[in-house]
Protein backbone atom coordinates (compact mmCIF):
# COMPACT_ATOMS: atom_id res chain seq x y z
CA UNK A 1 0.00 0.00 0.00
CA UNK A 2 2.78 2.04 0.31
CA UNK A 3 3.45 2.43 -3.31
CA UNK A 4 0.16 2.30 -4.41
CA UNK A 5 -0.67 5.72 -5.89
CA UNK A 6 3.54 6.79 -6.84
CA UNK A 7 3.96 10.67 -7.41
CA UNK A 8 5.03 11.80 -11.00
CA UNK A 9 5.78 15.05 -12.34
CA UNK A 10 2.37 16.31 -11.96
CA UNK A 11 0.63 14.32 -9.20
CA UNK A 12 -0.65 11.08 -8.59
CA UNK A 13 -0.01 8.34 -11.65
CA UNK A 14 -2.75 8.19 -13.58
CA UNK A 15 -2.31 4.26 -14.38
CA UNK A 16 -2.30 3.45 -10.02
CA UNK A 17 -5.84 5.61 -9.95
CA UNK A 18 -7.40 4.18 -12.64
CA UNK A 19 -6.38 0.80 -11.27
CA UNK A 20 -7.65 1.75 -7.78
CA UNK A 21 -11.18 3.04 -8.86
CA UNK A 22 -11.12 0.17 -11.12
CA UNK A 23 -10.45 -2.27 -8.28
CA UNK A 24 -13.21 -0.25 -6.02
CA UNK A 25 -15.64 -0.73 -9.05
CA UNK A 26 -15.06 -4.69 -9.19
CA UNK A 27 -15.77 -4.63 -5.74
CA UNK A 28 -19.20 -2.71 -6.04
CA UNK A 29 -19.99 -5.00 -8.84
CA UNK A 30 -19.55 -8.52 -6.26
CA UNK A 31 -21.23 -6.59 -3.87
CA UNK A 32 -24.20 -5.82 -6.17
CA UNK A 33 -23.97 -9.81 -7.37
CA UNK A 34 -24.22 -10.66 -3.56
CA UNK A 35 -27.34 -8.56 -3.07
CA UNK A 36 -28.86 -10.00 -6.83
CA UNK A 37 -28.18 -13.75 -5.00
CA UNK A 38 -29.92 -12.56 -2.25
CA UNK A 39 -32.78 -11.76 -3.60
CA UNK A 40 -32.59 -14.53 -5.55
CA UNK A 41 -32.44 -16.71 -2.42
CA UNK A 42 -35.41 -14.90 -0.75
CA UNK A 43 -37.51 -14.96 -4.09
CA UNK A 44 -36.57 -18.74 -3.94
CA UNK A 45 -37.97 -18.77 -0.42
CA UNK A 46 -40.97 -17.01 -1.46
CA UNK A 47 -41.30 -19.64 -4.08
CA UNK A 48 -40.46 -22.41 -1.54
CA UNK A 49 -43.70 -20.65 0.69
CA UNK A 50 -46.32 -20.65 -2.08
CA UNK A 51 -45.47 -24.83 -1.86
CA UNK A 52 -45.65 -25.45 1.02
CA UNK A 53 -49.03 -23.62 1.26
CA UNK A 54 -49.77 -25.57 -1.79
CA UNK A 55 -49.07 -28.62 -0.43
CA UNK A 56 -50.56 -27.69 3.04
CA UNK A 57 -54.31 -26.35 0.50
CA UNK A 58 -53.96 -29.98 -0.79
CA UNK A 59 -53.66 -31.95 2.35
CA UNK A 60 -56.59 -29.57 3.68
CA UNK A 61 -58.69 -30.99 0.19
CA UNK A 62 -57.51 -34.07 0.96
CA UNK A 63 -58.96 -34.60 4.29
CA UNK A 64 -62.18 -32.35 4.73
CA UNK A 65 -63.59 -34.65 7.01
CA UNK A 66 -60.16 -34.53 9.53
CA UNK A 67 -60.55 -30.86 9.33
CA UNK A 68 -60.97 -29.64 12.94
CA UNK A 69 -60.02 -26.55 15.28
CA UNK A 70 -57.13 -28.58 16.46
CA UNK A 71 -55.54 -29.33 12.54
CA UNK A 72 -56.52 -25.69 11.96
CA UNK A 73 -54.35 -24.28 14.70
CA UNK A 74 -51.94 -26.61 13.80
CA UNK A 75 -51.81 -25.15 10.43
CA UNK A 76 -51.44 -22.00 11.06
CA UNK A 77 -48.74 -22.29 14.13
CA UNK A 78 -46.45 -23.65 11.46
CA UNK A 79 -47.53 -21.34 8.72
CA UNK A 80 -46.37 -18.57 11.38
CA UNK A 81 -43.95 -20.17 12.46
CA UNK A 82 -42.26 -20.57 9.01
CA UNK A 83 -43.25 -17.13 8.20
CA UNK A 84 -40.97 -15.99 11.78
CA UNK A 85 -37.97 -18.35 10.47
CA UNK A 86 -38.03 -16.75 6.97
CA UNK A 87 -38.32 -12.82 8.42
CA UNK A 88 -35.78 -13.85 11.12
CA UNK A 89 -32.99 -15.36 7.94
CA UNK A 90 -34.31 -12.25 5.68
CA UNK A 91 -33.25 -10.01 9.08
CA UNK A 92 -30.11 -11.52 9.62
CA UNK A 93 -29.17 -11.49 6.11
CA UNK A 94 -29.67 -7.83 6.19
CA UNK A 95 -27.74 -7.58 9.18
CA UNK A 96 -24.84 -9.55 7.27
CA UNK A 97 -24.80 -7.25 4.16
CA UNK A 98 -24.77 -4.11 6.71
CA UNK A 99 -21.57 -4.95 8.70
CA UNK A 100 -19.54 -6.21 5.13
CA UNK A 101 -20.90 -3.01 3.94
CA UNK A 102 -19.73 -0.83 7.04
CA UNK A 103 -16.15 -2.97 7.31
CA UNK A 104 -15.33 -2.41 3.64
CA UNK A 105 -16.31 1.19 3.96
CA UNK A 106 -14.49 2.03 6.96
CA UNK A 107 -11.43 -0.32 5.34
CA UNK A 108 -11.62 1.72 2.01
CA UNK A 109 -11.72 4.88 4.09
CA UNK A 110 -8.33 3.68 6.38
CA UNK A 111 -6.69 2.69 3.29
CA UNK A 112 -7.35 6.23 1.59
CA UNK A 113 -6.06 8.05 5.15
CA UNK A 114 -2.98 5.59 4.67
CA UNK A 115 -2.13 6.41 1.24
CA UNK A 116 -2.59 9.88 2.10
CA UNK A 117 -0.52 10.07 5.08
CA UNK A 118 2.37 8.66 3.12
CA UNK A 119 1.98 10.17 0.19
CA UNK A 120 2.68 13.48 2.44
CA UNK A 121 5.40 11.74 4.40
CA UNK A 122 6.97 11.43 0.77
CA UNK A 123 6.63 14.89 -0.49
CA UNK A 124 7.98 16.08 2.87
CA UNK A 125 11.38 13.61 2.94
CA UNK A 126 11.50 14.52 -0.96
CA UNK A 127 11.22 18.34 -0.31
CA UNK A 128 13.62 17.94 2.94
CA UNK A 129 16.35 15.69 0.82
CA UNK A 130 15.82 18.27 -1.65
CA UNK A 131 16.70 20.97 0.45
CA UNK A 132 19.90 19.59 2.53
CA UNK A 133 21.06 18.62 -1.00
CA UNK A 134 20.94 22.58 -1.94
CA UNK A 135 22.10 23.72 1.06
CA UNK A 136 25.65 21.53 0.94
CA UNK A 137 25.66 22.33 -2.41
CA UNK A 138 25.91 25.70 -1.55
CA UNK A 139 28.37 25.17 1.51
CA UNK A 140 30.87 23.42 -0.68
CA UNK A 141 30.42 26.27 -3.56
CA UNK A 142 31.09 28.48 -1.19
CA UNK A 143 33.85 27.11 0.47
CA UNK A 144 35.50 26.57 -3.09
CA UNK A 145 35.05 29.91 -3.70
CA UNK A 146 36.45 31.02 -0.83
CA UNK A 147 39.41 28.72 -0.83
CA UNK A 148 40.26 29.61 -4.60
CA UNK A 149 40.38 33.21 -3.98
CA UNK A 150 42.88 32.81 -1.08
CA UNK A 151 45.03 30.36 -3.04
CA UNK A 152 45.09 32.69 -5.82
CA UNK A 153 45.71 35.72 -3.75
CA UNK A 154 48.40 33.62 -2.12
CA UNK A 155 49.77 32.33 -5.27
CA UNK A 156 49.71 36.54 -6.93
CA UNK A 157 51.25 37.16 -3.55
CA UNK A 158 54.21 35.24 -3.47
CA UNK A 159 54.90 35.98 -7.23
CA UNK A 160 54.81 39.39 -6.51
CA UNK A 161 57.53 39.23 -3.79
CA UNK A 162 59.74 36.98 -5.70
CA UNK A 163 59.23 39.30 -8.72
CA UNK A 164 60.19 42.67 -6.30
CA UNK A 165 63.08 40.21 -4.87
CA UNK A 166 64.26 39.78 -7.63
CA UNK A 167 64.41 43.55 -9.56
CA UNK A 168 66.10 44.73 -5.79
CA UNK A 169 68.76 42.10 -6.09
CA UNK A 170 69.13 42.98 -9.88
CA UNK A 171 69.23 47.20 -8.93
CA UNK A 172 71.72 46.15 -5.73
CA UNK A 173 73.75 44.21 -8.08
CA UNK A 174 73.82 46.88 -10.62
CA UNK A 175 74.67 49.44 -7.95
CA UNK A 176 77.36 47.36 -6.28
CA UNK A 177 79.27 46.59 -9.82
CA UNK A 178 79.07 50.86 -10.70
CA UNK A 179 80.18 51.28 -7.19
CA UNK A 180 82.46 49.18 -7.45
CA UNK A 181 83.74 50.75 -10.39
CA UNK A 182 83.14 53.82 -9.38
CA UNK A 183 85.43 53.68 -6.67
CA UNK A 184 88.43 51.57 -8.70
CA UNK A 185 88.00 54.34 -11.07
CA UNK A 186 88.47 57.10 -8.47
CA UNK A 187 91.33 55.66 -6.60
CA UNK A 188 93.74 55.58 -10.17
CA UNK A 189 92.63 58.37 -11.91
CA UNK A 190 90.67 60.53 -9.32
CA UNK A 191 92.43 64.00 -9.69
CA UNK A 192 92.29 63.68 -13.82
CA UNK A 193 88.79 62.60 -14.18
CA UNK A 194 86.02 64.23 -11.58
CA UNK A 195 84.17 65.06 -14.48
CA UNK A 196 83.56 61.81 -15.97
CA UNK A 197 82.73 60.62 -12.11
CA UNK A 198 80.44 63.38 -12.02
CA UNK A 199 78.81 62.16 -15.27
CA UNK A 200 78.83 58.57 -13.90
CA UNK A 201 77.45 59.50 -11.10
CA UNK A 202 74.68 61.11 -12.86
CA UNK A 203 74.18 58.21 -15.32
CA UNK A 204 73.77 55.98 -12.42
CA UNK A 205 70.88 57.87 -10.90
CA UNK A 206 69.35 57.88 -13.98
CA UNK A 207 69.55 54.31 -14.55
CA UNK A 208 68.42 53.85 -10.76
CA UNK A 209 65.09 56.16 -11.56
CA UNK A 210 64.39 53.97 -14.32
CA UNK A 211 64.51 51.10 -13.06
CA UNK A 212 62.73 52.45 -10.02
CA UNK A 213 60.00 53.88 -12.24
CA UNK A 214 59.78 50.24 -14.55
CA UNK A 215 59.50 48.19 -10.77
CA UNK A 216 56.97 50.71 -9.45
CA UNK A 217 55.04 50.24 -12.95
CA UNK A 218 54.99 46.93 -12.35
CA UNK A 219 54.61 46.59 -9.04
CA UNK A 220 50.93 48.95 -10.43
CA UNK A 221 50.49 46.26 -13.03
CA UNK A 222 50.53 43.52 -10.37
CA UNK A 223 48.29 45.24 -7.92
CA UNK A 224 45.85 45.76 -10.84
CA UNK A 225 45.89 42.27 -12.03
CA UNK A 226 45.52 41.02 -8.68
CA UNK A 227 42.61 43.41 -8.25
CA UNK A 228 41.27 42.38 -11.17
CA UNK A 229 41.65 38.64 -10.14
CA UNK A 230 40.02 38.93 -6.30
CA UNK A 231 36.88 41.51 -8.09
CA UNK A 232 36.29 38.23 -10.75
CA UNK A 233 36.37 35.99 -7.79
CA UNK A 234 34.09 37.83 -5.95
CA UNK A 235 31.78 38.33 -8.51
CA UNK A 236 31.77 34.39 -9.75
CA UNK A 237 31.11 34.34 -5.86
CA UNK A 238 27.92 36.57 -5.75
CA UNK A 239 26.90 35.03 -8.92
CA UNK A 240 26.78 31.37 -7.53
CA UNK A 241 24.89 32.87 -4.31
CA UNK A 242 22.19 34.42 -6.16
CA UNK A 243 21.55 30.99 -8.24
CA UNK A 244 21.39 29.23 -4.92
CA UNK A 245 18.78 31.94 -3.71
CA UNK A 246 16.78 31.42 -7.11
CA UNK A 247 17.20 27.61 -6.75
CA UNK A 248 15.97 28.16 -3.45
CA UNK A 249 12.81 30.45 -4.59
CA UNK A 250 12.01 27.91 -6.93
CA UNK A 251 12.26 24.99 -4.96
CA UNK A 252 9.59 27.04 -2.07
CA UNK A 253 7.19 28.01 -4.86
CA UNK A 254 6.97 24.34 -6.27
CA UNK A 255 6.14 23.08 -2.58
CA UNK A 256 3.43 25.35 -2.21
CA UNK A 257 2.11 24.09 -5.43
CA UNK A 258 2.86 20.71 -4.50
CA UNK A 259 1.08 21.60 -0.84
CA UNK A 260 -1.91 22.84 -2.54
CA UNK A 261 -2.75 19.87 -5.04
CA UNK A 262 -1.93 17.80 -2.18
CA UNK A 263 -4.97 19.83 -0.28
CA UNK A 264 -7.49 19.85 -2.78
CA UNK A 265 -6.59 16.36 -3.82
CA UNK A 266 -7.62 15.86 0.07
CA UNK A 267 -10.54 17.94 -0.08
CA UNK A 268 -11.55 16.16 -3.77
CA UNK A 269 -10.98 12.84 -2.09
CA UNK A 270 -13.07 13.44 0.98
CA UNK A 271 -15.94 14.73 -0.77
CA UNK A 272 -15.78 11.60 -3.14
CA UNK A 273 -15.75 9.48 0.41
CA UNK A 274 -19.01 11.20 1.70
CA UNK A 275 -21.14 11.44 -1.85
CA UNK A 276 -19.90 7.17 -1.69
CA UNK A 277 -21.03 6.79 1.75
CA UNK A 278 -24.14 9.08 1.10
CA UNK A 279 -25.37 6.74 -1.86
CA UNK A 280 -24.48 3.51 0.10
CA UNK A 281 -26.77 4.72 2.78
CA UNK A 282 -29.74 5.75 0.59
CA UNK A 283 -29.27 2.29 -1.29
CA UNK A 284 -29.21 0.48 1.58
CA UNK A 285 -31.87 2.26 3.39
CA UNK A 286 -34.18 1.87 -0.67
CA UNK A 287 -33.56 -1.85 0.09
CA UNK A 288 -34.15 -2.17 3.42
CA UNK A 289 -37.58 -0.14 3.28
CA UNK A 290 -39.00 -2.22 0.08
CA UNK A 291 -37.33 -5.75 1.77
CA UNK A 292 -39.71 -4.41 5.02
CA UNK A 293 -42.50 -3.59 3.01
CA UNK A 294 -42.20 -7.16 0.75
CA UNK A 295 -42.30 -8.41 4.08
CA UNK A 296 -45.40 -6.64 5.34
CA UNK A 297 -47.54 -7.20 2.15
CA UNK A 298 -46.50 -11.24 2.43
CA UNK A 299 -47.29 -10.81 5.91
CA UNK A 300 -50.58 -9.36 5.11
CA UNK A 301 -51.05 -11.26 2.31
CA UNK A 302 -50.60 -14.63 4.34
CA UNK A 303 -53.08 -13.35 7.28
CA UNK A 304 -56.03 -12.00 4.73
CA UNK A 305 -55.67 -15.90 3.51
CA UNK A 306 -55.68 -17.35 6.73
CA UNK A 307 -58.64 -15.08 7.80
CA UNK A 308 -60.43 -16.11 4.62
CA UNK A 309 -60.11 -19.75 4.88
CA UNK A 310 -60.89 -19.73 8.65
CA UNK A 311 -64.36 -17.84 7.89
CA UNK A 312 -65.12 -20.43 4.69
CA UNK A 313 -64.48 -23.48 7.91
CA UNK A 314 -66.46 -21.16 9.79
CA UNK A 315 -69.10 -21.55 7.40
CA UNK A 316 -68.78 -25.11 7.02
CA UNK A 317 -69.36 -25.74 10.17
CA UNK A 318 -71.72 -23.92 11.69
CA UNK A 319 -72.66 -26.12 14.86
CA UNK A 320 -69.24 -25.55 16.06
CA UNK A 321 -69.22 -21.67 15.45
CA UNK A 322 -68.48 -20.93 19.52
CA UNK A 323 -65.64 -22.58 20.41
CA UNK A 324 -64.57 -21.75 16.51
CA UNK A 325 -64.93 -18.22 17.06
CA UNK A 326 -63.04 -18.23 20.16
CA UNK A 327 -60.00 -20.33 18.78
CA UNK A 328 -60.44 -18.14 15.45
CA UNK A 329 -60.22 -14.79 17.96
CA UNK A 330 -56.92 -16.29 19.59
CA UNK A 331 -55.23 -17.37 16.12
CA UNK A 332 -55.94 -13.58 14.87
CA UNK A 333 -54.80 -11.95 18.52
CA UNK A 334 -51.25 -14.64 17.92
CA UNK A 335 -51.11 -13.36 14.15
CA UNK A 336 -51.63 -9.72 15.30
CA UNK A 337 -48.52 -10.16 17.89
CA UNK A 338 -46.91 -11.12 15.85
CA UNK A 339 -47.24 -9.02 13.04
CA UNK A 340 -46.68 -6.03 15.90
CA UNK A 341 -43.34 -7.89 17.06
CA UNK A 342 -42.23 -8.23 13.28
CA UNK A 343 -43.49 -4.39 12.74
CA UNK A 344 -41.67 -3.26 15.67
CA UNK A 345 -38.20 -5.43 14.75
CA UNK A 346 -38.67 -4.55 11.16
CA UNK A 347 -38.57 -0.75 13.05
CA UNK A 348 -35.67 -1.14 15.10
CA UNK A 349 -33.64 -2.91 13.10
CA UNK A 350 -34.83 0.06 10.54
CA UNK A 351 -33.67 2.97 13.23
CA UNK A 352 -30.44 0.65 13.66
CA UNK A 353 -29.62 0.67 9.91
CA UNK A 354 -30.36 4.90 9.96
CA UNK A 355 -28.10 5.19 13.03
CA UNK A 356 -25.61 2.95 11.46
CA UNK A 357 -25.44 4.53 7.80
CA UNK A 358 -25.18 8.26 10.21
CA UNK A 359 -22.44 6.89 12.12
CA UNK A 360 -20.74 6.17 9.05
CA UNK A 361 -21.38 9.29 7.26
CA UNK A 362 -20.15 10.80 10.34
CA UNK A 363 -16.92 9.34 10.84
CA UNK A 364 -16.15 9.58 7.22
CA UNK A 365 -16.60 13.38 7.48
CA UNK A 366 -14.23 13.54 10.40
CA UNK A 367 -11.41 11.21 9.26
CA UNK A 368 -11.68 13.47 5.78
CA UNK A 369 -11.35 15.98 7.76
CA UNK A 370 -8.81 15.12 9.91
CA UNK A 371 -6.67 14.13 6.73
CA UNK A 372 -7.15 17.44 5.18
CA UNK A 373 -6.23 19.19 8.54
CA UNK A 374 -3.25 17.00 8.89
CA UNK A 375 -2.03 17.66 5.56
CA UNK A 376 -2.53 21.41 5.88
CA UNK A 377 -0.66 21.57 9.45
CA UNK A 378 2.46 18.94 7.07
CA UNK A 379 2.44 21.75 4.42
CA UNK A 380 2.47 24.86 6.69
CA UNK A 381 5.13 22.90 8.54
CA UNK A 382 6.84 22.23 5.58
CA UNK A 383 6.86 25.62 4.45
CA UNK A 384 7.89 26.99 8.19
CA UNK A 385 10.93 24.65 7.43
CA UNK A 386 11.65 26.01 4.20
CA UNK A 387 11.29 29.57 5.10
CA UNK A 388 13.75 28.66 7.97
CA UNK A 389 16.71 27.22 5.71
CA UNK A 390 16.51 30.17 3.39
CA UNK A 391 16.84 32.37 6.43
CA UNK A 392 19.98 30.57 7.35
CA UNK A 393 20.77 30.51 4.04
CA UNK A 394 20.24 34.06 3.87
CA UNK A 395 22.65 34.86 6.86
CA UNK A 396 25.72 32.69 5.66
CA UNK A 397 25.57 34.85 2.89
CA UNK A 398 25.98 37.82 4.66
CA UNK A 399 28.80 36.30 6.91
CA UNK A 400 30.37 35.45 3.56
CA UNK A 401 30.09 38.91 2.36
CA UNK A 402 31.19 39.93 5.02
CA UNK A 403 34.38 37.55 4.96
CA UNK A 404 35.05 38.64 1.96
CA UNK A 405 34.84 42.76 2.32
CA UNK A 406 37.33 41.90 4.92
CA UNK A 407 39.77 40.11 2.69
CA UNK A 408 39.73 42.83 0.31
CA UNK A 409 40.15 45.27 2.99
CA UNK A 410 43.41 43.08 4.08
CA UNK A 411 44.66 42.99 0.24
CA UNK A 412 44.29 46.51 0.31
CA UNK A 413 46.22 47.37 3.43
CA UNK A 414 48.76 44.54 2.43
CA UNK A 415 49.64 46.40 -1.19
CA UNK A 416 49.39 49.64 -0.04
CA UNK A 417 53.24 49.12 1.10
CA UNK A 418 54.81 48.84 -2.32
CA UNK A 419 54.03 52.57 -2.88
CA UNK A 420 57.58 54.30 -3.34
CA UNK A 421 58.18 57.79 -1.94
CA UNK A 422 60.55 58.97 -4.49
CA UNK A 423 60.68 62.84 -6.26
CA UNK A 424 62.34 62.86 -10.20
CA UNK A 425 63.04 66.63 -9.45
CA UNK A 426 65.61 66.14 -6.25
CA UNK A 427 69.29 66.19 -6.29
CA UNK A 428 70.84 62.80 -6.50
CA UNK A 429 72.49 62.27 -3.63
CA UNK A 430 68.24 62.45 -2.49
CA UNK A 431 67.45 60.43 -5.16
CA UNK A 432 69.93 57.85 -4.16
CA UNK A 433 68.99 58.22 0.12
CA UNK A 434 65.39 57.32 -0.92
CA UNK A 435 66.21 54.49 -2.82
CA UNK A 436 68.47 52.53 -0.63
CA UNK A 437 65.43 53.91 1.81
CA UNK A 438 62.77 52.43 0.10
CA UNK A 439 64.23 49.23 -1.58
CA UNK A 440 64.67 47.05 1.90
CA UNK A 441 61.65 48.17 3.31
CA UNK A 442 58.61 45.85 2.06
CA UNK A 443 55.20 45.41 4.04
CA UNK A 444 54.57 42.60 5.00
CA UNK A 445 51.41 40.47 3.95
CA UNK A 446 49.82 38.69 6.80
CA UNK A 447 48.75 34.90 5.69
CA UNK A 448 45.21 34.71 5.10
CA UNK A 449 44.33 30.83 6.37
CA UNK A 450 41.39 29.49 4.39
CA UNK A 451 37.87 30.52 5.45
CA UNK A 452 35.49 28.01 7.72
CA UNK A 453 32.85 28.21 10.13
CA UNK A 454 34.46 28.59 13.26
CA UNK A 455 36.31 31.61 11.38
CA UNK A 456 32.82 33.12 11.50
CA UNK A 457 32.55 33.10 15.13
CA UNK A 458 36.23 34.10 16.07
CA UNK A 459 35.84 37.52 14.39
CA UNK A 460 39.08 38.63 17.14
CA UNK A 461 41.59 36.31 15.20
CA UNK A 462 41.55 38.72 12.14
CA UNK A 463 42.40 41.82 14.01
CA UNK A 464 45.11 40.31 16.19
CA UNK A 465 47.15 38.90 12.73
CA UNK A 466 46.35 42.59 11.26
CA UNK A 467 47.66 44.25 14.57
CA UNK A 468 50.89 41.53 14.11
CA UNK A 469 51.44 42.43 10.87
CA UNK A 470 51.57 46.03 11.93
CA UNK A 471 53.94 45.56 14.45
CA UNK A 472 56.11 43.40 11.71
CA UNK A 473 55.46 46.74 9.46
CA UNK A 474 57.32 49.27 12.41
CA UNK A 475 60.11 46.80 13.23
CA UNK A 476 61.16 46.85 9.68
CA UNK A 477 60.34 50.81 8.86
CA UNK A 478 62.84 51.63 12.07
CA UNK A 479 66.21 50.00 10.52
CA UNK A 480 65.11 51.31 7.64
CA UNK A 481 65.28 54.70 8.72
CA UNK A 482 68.36 54.77 10.38
CA UNK A 483 69.97 53.03 6.84
CA UNK A 484 68.97 55.70 5.22
CA UNK A 485 70.31 58.42 8.04
CA UNK A 486 73.80 56.77 7.30
CA UNK A 487 73.39 56.13 4.00
CA UNK A 488 73.06 60.23 3.66
CA UNK A 489 75.95 61.05 6.00
CA UNK A 490 78.24 59.01 3.33
CA UNK A 491 76.83 60.48 0.79
CA UNK A 492 77.70 64.19 2.63
CA UNK A 493 81.16 62.81 3.23
CA UNK A 494 81.68 61.77 0.09
CA UNK A 495 80.76 64.85 -1.47
CA UNK A 496 82.93 66.87 0.91
CA UNK A 497 85.91 64.81 0.29
CA UNK A 498 85.34 65.00 -3.35
CA UNK A 499 86.47 68.66 -3.47
CA UNK A 500 90.69 69.07 -3.19
CA UNK A 501 91.81 70.18 -0.02
CA UNK A 502 93.33 73.16 0.51
CA UNK A 503 96.85 72.00 2.62
CA UNK A 504 97.20 69.62 -0.58
CA UNK A 505 99.81 70.91 -2.95
CA UNK A 506 99.59 69.75 -6.45
CA UNK A 507 102.22 66.98 -6.48
CA UNK A 508 100.48 65.33 -3.28
CA UNK A 509 98.56 62.23 -4.84
CA UNK A 510 95.17 62.34 -3.08
CA UNK A 511 94.22 59.59 -0.62
CA UNK A 512 91.32 57.37 -1.39
CA UNK A 513 88.43 57.84 0.27
CA UNK A 514 86.95 54.74 2.26
CA UNK A 515 83.26 54.10 2.12
CA UNK A 516 81.33 53.42 5.13
CA UNK A 517 81.32 49.91 6.32
CA UNK A 518 77.15 50.22 7.83
CA UNK A 519 76.71 51.46 4.53
CA UNK A 520 78.02 48.92 2.27
CA UNK A 521 76.43 45.97 4.30
CA UNK A 522 73.36 47.66 4.51
CA UNK A 523 73.53 48.24 0.25
CA UNK A 524 74.59 44.29 -0.28
CA UNK A 525 72.08 43.14 2.10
Amino acid sequence: MVDRFPVVLRGYDKEKVDAAFDATQESMKRAQQTLASMREQIAADDDRILQLQAQLQEEKNKKPEGNSFASLGANAQQMLASAEQTSTELLERAKQDASSIRTTAQAQAETLINNAKLDAQHIVDDANAKAASILTNASNQAESVTTSANEDAAQLRSETAKTITEQRQTVELELSNAREEHTKKMASERSTQEREIADMKAEATQQVAAMRKSANEEITKLKSDSNDQIEAALAEANKKLADVREQVSRMMTEAQRKASEIIDAAKTKGQEITDEAEVKRTSTMSQVNAEVEQIRHDIAAQQDEATKKVNELLQHLEERRVAAKREADELVGQAKNARDQADSYAASKREEADIQAAAIVHKAGEEADAQIEERRAAAQSELDGLSKRIADLQERESVITQRVSELRSMFSQAFSGFAFGGNAAASGQDQEAAAAAALPVVAPVPEVKPVHNEADDQPGELSGNESAADDHNETDAAPADSADSADSAAQNEQSESSEPSEHQTQGEPEAPTQENPAVSEQNGE
